[in-house]
């Protein structure tokens, strides 16, 4: 009988396991490497010493010499083993962060997309999309801006049918290609650093070539005379020296040509700085994505979207992995200038920055167009491998199906992710049909608002193209609007009713415009008013979406609101959560019951807090609707 796949938590504790051990034996490695140079080098130090006393034979000298060149060798070999070691730890700590994720620990990540945040989103806010212990929190595995900002417009913008489809086929690839994700994750860890931002590469990729082909003529003759200068200055210098009995008209042609190079430099250096400044910028980090690219480059996908994404870093022959390790050289020739006086002496013999920006403006020339495209999709490949990752963190998580018809949203153990596992409570709901909303009355902390929550985020993950925290999850397009966190704002002048009403209308104008079904999630509805005003405005709104084709859910501890089920025929469906209260404790189960609720608890939440209410008051009437 064989034995049972292991889980991801035990996948991330296994390849920790194995990453700490290489780690310590590279350690060990380098103790004994640190030894052996350091017996190198003394004794190199020690025998030369001896020799230049007097001491020692003849040979002593090569002795020196083998030392001293081990001890190079040891060196060189030592630098590439700590580099190891520092491969190890930043994999080590991806792992880390993963088995972190599988648990649900992300509140304290360092990146909570919080600059993705949108004032009067349609429900971001109230569904923790962004900011601490959010969606984007549970979701992101990626290392560069373009894939954060590609993830964070997923979960703010609901794709097609067609989209979703296509996002669910390859996080699916995605998800049972661990090594993949890793070394997406790792390459783009050590290439870019912490979410560096792209715009410097692409604007400067994208600007205007100023010493090329469609450069004014006076500048391309400047060119071309430094071109021969140079070459020329070199030339007559190494003759006047070289040669013993050299005429002085030899020794001193050089200056000639010197004087024409060191014009055109001077001439030039408004249009040489700007270009080679940017490039050699450590900030700009130009040529950081090759690593990423590459790994996206050698990947064997077979999903659509895939293979579409991998072949657009193909270009004119040439890979972008490769178009940028050819920057990252031409950069790190023009890092020179970061060295101020070998920087001028460089420029006066050799016109360096001239020709360091003549070969950055080819490059450009010839790739800077793509550099958007390129970007864009590695972006984009972050951004599903992210979905794919949390279908391997959660093979619970079911992908949802995308239906035709009538607008419809089916969920079997439907929970909410962001809860702890152990926490999560699932529930069965459905709308649509002859049933498009439910009417949720309950005790204070019944789980209400959480299950408003749980519907809300299934859908935004579903139209994301993620898997969701559900047994199963089918669903037709929409567009999700909620009234949940109300704040008021005495800046503006707006109090916490009058900010509802404004959600409302948001609601009620998505409902009215073209577009998919909206499905709307409303807590607590208009309790900022009396029992009657409430009524009365609640059901009209409820009417009013009915009639648009709006589905969704209403919570709200008013029981007058239960008469809509009678009132709509049954297309308003009461259901309910309640709790236990036994030896002056309270419990709740949160599992969605049918009919209204029976029970309350304010009172005896009152005493349990210490505050002296009498329990006893008017019983329901044996009449309300259940």
């Amino acid at each position: 009988m064989s034995s049972p796949d292991p889980s991801p938590a035990e996948r991330y504790a296994a390849r920790h396991a194995t990453l700490e051990q290489e780690r310590k034996e590279l350690e060990a490695q380098g103790a004994r490497l640190s030894l052996a140079r350091g017996v190198s080098f003394f004794s190199a130090l020690g025998l030369a010493g001896y020799q230049a006393f007097g001491g020692g034979k003849g040979y002593v000298h090569w002795v020196v010499l083998a030392l001293g060149l081990g001890f190079v060798a040891l060196v060189v070999i030592h630098g590439r083993l700590v580099a190891r070691i520092t491969a190890h730890g930043k994999r080590i700590a991806l792992t880390v962060r993963a088995a972190q994720r599988v648990r649900g620990e992300i509140a304290e990540f360092p990146e909570r997309g919080e600059r993705f945040i949108e004032v009067g989103h349609a429900y971001a806010g109230d569904l923790d999309v962004f900011g601490r212990a959010s969606l984007f929190q549970l979701l992101d595995t990626t290392q560069t801006v373009r894939g954060q900002e590609r993830l964070a417009r997923w979960l703010a913008s609901p794709a097609d049918g067609a989209e979703i489809r296509a996002r669910q086929e390859a996080a699916k690839e995605l998800a049972a290609a661990p090594a993949l994700r890793e070394e997406l994750a790792y390459e783009g860890l050590v290439a870019g650093g912490a979410k560096g931002d792209a715009d410097p590469v692409v604007a400067w990729a994208e600007e205007r070539a100023e010493l090329g082909p469609d450069a004014p003529a006076s500048r391309r003759v400047m060119v071309r005379l430094a071109s021969v200068a140079v070459p020329l200055t070199v030339s007559l210098f190494a003759l006047g020296k070289l040669l013993p009995d050299a005429p002085p008209w030899l020794t001193a042609a050089w200056l000639a040509p010197f004087l024409v190079q060191v014009t055109v430099w001077l001439a030039l250096r408004p249009i040489i700085d700007p270009v080679v400044e940017k490039a050699a910028s450590r900030e700009a980090g130009f040529g950081r994505y090759r690593g990423p690219l590459a790994v996206v480059e050698g990947a064997d996908f077979t999903a659509p979207r895939l293979v579409a994404l991998r072949a657009a870093l193909f270009a004119d022959g040439r890979s972008a992995s490769q178009e940028m390790a050819s920057l990252a050289g031409l950069v790190s020739w023009a890092e020179l200038r970061h060295g101020q006086i070998l920087s001028v002496l460089a420029n006066l013999a050799f016109c360096y920055d001239l020709f360091c920006a003549v070969a950055l403006e080819r490059w450009r020339r010839r790739a800077g167009r793509h550099v958007r495209g390129w970007l864009d999709t590695l972006g984009e490949v972050e951004a599903l491998a992210s979905l794919g990752t949390l279908a391997h963190d959660q093979p619970h998580f079911a992908f949802p199906e995308i239906i035709d018809g009538a607008p419809s949203l089916v969920a079997e153990g439907l929970a909410h992710p962001l809860l702890p596992a152990d926490k999560r409570v699932a529930n069965d709901i459905t709308f649509g049909g002859t049933t498009p909303v439910l009417l949720v009355t309950g005790s204070n902390m019944s789980g209400k608002s959480t299950m408003l929550r749980a519907v809300g985020v299934a859908v935004v993950l579903a139209l994301a193209g993620a898997p969701v925290c559900a047994r199963r999850f089918a669903l037709t397009p929409q567009r999700v609007r909620t009234s949940m966190r109300i704040a008021d704002s005495l800046e503006s002048g707006v109090s916490h009713f009058y900010a509802e009403l404004l959600r409302l209308r948001g609601v009620v104008e998505a409902a009215n415009a073209e577009g998919p079904p909206v499905l709307f999630l409303l807590d607590e509805v208009l309790h900022g008013t009396n029992s009657r005003e409430r009524q009365i405005g609640a059901k009209a709104v409820v009417r009013h979406l009915l009639e648009r084709g709006a589905l969704g859910a209403v919570s709200s501890h008013d029981l007058g609101l239960a008469t809509l089920e009678a009132e709509t025929a049954g297309r308003v469906k009461n259901v309910h959560f309640e709790e236990l209260v036994e030896d002056g404790k309270m419990t709740f189960d949160y599992r969605l019951k049918m009919g209204v609720v029976r029970t309350s608890n304010a009172l005896v939440l009152m005493r349990l807090v210490g505050l002296d209410v009498p329990l006893d008051g008017p019983a329901l009437p044996s009449d309300a609707p259940r």
